[in-house]
């Protein structure tokens, strides 16, 4: 009775949220996606919880007999907001949103991926595939299932798969709200050592082999489906976005080691683009240009406004082409 007192007080007080997403899986071909017909709150700090919701099909949102599909990480996915506020929910191809096919940690080639699997059991006119500056720099060389294991629902660096936290993360207890909670302080590394600046950031001029990666991965899939609309789109990073965003930035400690501010540094950009030059990509930078509200705060995922700047970005360029 204490325990169940306890954990319904926990639940209440937390908007029966968790603060990580527990609703991965790994198929038994080694797929790492979200679990189809799943559900569950999650916690954000300083805001109210956000509902991840996966339809049957795989798919967060969207019309789902849509033929247009956006692939990608979180970002696409939806990170920290409602699923009807998401870019895929609100932007419109002949009269209908996009699938929502983003799932957190993947890479281009994870993405690419996904739409394969899509392709061969529907049928598309388009798929749009988000290159992430924040992250797809550093996921290039090795697929998802490499550099993540799934833990009882949780995705985990596989360093800590066999951990203390990875143990407790695959067993019953983690269902539990009262022992996540604390769990989340027993397990908390209290010094952490500072992070280290992405290299991306660090000097772009140099990940030109992994940005030509990039490009050939997306340019080869669209050679592959010539009937399909392959629209590659470009997602600047907060602060490359908005120079307000420094100080509720991730990237606000790497700016010191920068010999060009962020805002003012469109080199690894401008070296994406003109790999993708055939595709007619669609640069966001300019869309999302001085839009520190764009964001979510002390997160660099994407805000319901930044959500609904991006969809009708994506519906201008569609309907330009």
């Amino acid at each position: 009775m204490t325990f169940a007192a306890a954990e319904g007080l926990v639940r209440l007080m937390g908007g029966n949220a968790l603060p990580m997403i527990g609703l991965f899986e790994q198929t038994d071909a080694g797929t790492i996606r979200l679990q189809p017909g799943s559900a569950m709150n999650v916690s954000r700090r300083g805001a109210a919880p956000w509902r991840l919701s996966v339809e049957d099909d795989g798919f967060r949102s969207g019309d789902h007999d849509s033929r247009w599909l956006a692939v990608g990480d979180s970002q696409v996915m939806g990170s920290g907001v409602a699923g009807d506020q998401t870019f895929s929910a609100r932007a419109t191809v002949n009269g209908q949103s996009l699938l929502n096919g983003g799932v957190p940690g993947y890479g281009v080639q994870d993405a690419i991926e996904r739409a394969e699997r899509a392709l061969g059991t529907r049928a598309l006119d388009g798929v749009i595939v988000f290159v992430n500056q924040m992250n797809d720099w550093e996921e290039v060389r090795d697929p998802v299932d490499v550099r993540y294991v799934v833990r009882g629902g949780w995705l985990l660096k596989p360093v800590d798969a066999n951990s203390i936290r990875g143990v407790f993360l695959a067993s019953p207890l983690a269902k539990s709200h009262l022992f996540f909670l604390l769990a989340q302080i027993a397990l908390r590394d209290w010094s952490p050592p500072p992070p280290k600046p992405p290299e991306w950031m660090l000097n772009p001029l140099a990940q030109r082999d992994l940005t030509v990666t990039i490009a050939r991965q997306i340019h080869a899939f669209a050679a592959r489906h010539p009937s399909v609309t392959v629209l590659p789109v470009y997602l600047p990073a907060d602060l490359y976005a908005a120079e307000g965003r420094l100080g509720e930035s991730p990237l606000t400690p790497h700016v010191d080691a920068l010999t060009t501010a962020p805002w003012k540094d469109q080199r690894l950009r401008d070296a994406l683009l003109q790999t993708l030059v055939g595709l007619d990509p669609l640069d966001l930078s300019e869309t999302l240009a001085g839009r520190t509200d764009a964001f979510l705060t002390q997160d660099y995922h994407l805000s319901p406004t930044g959500h609904a700047l991006v969809a009708r970005a994506i519906e201008q360029h569609i309907s330009a082409r």
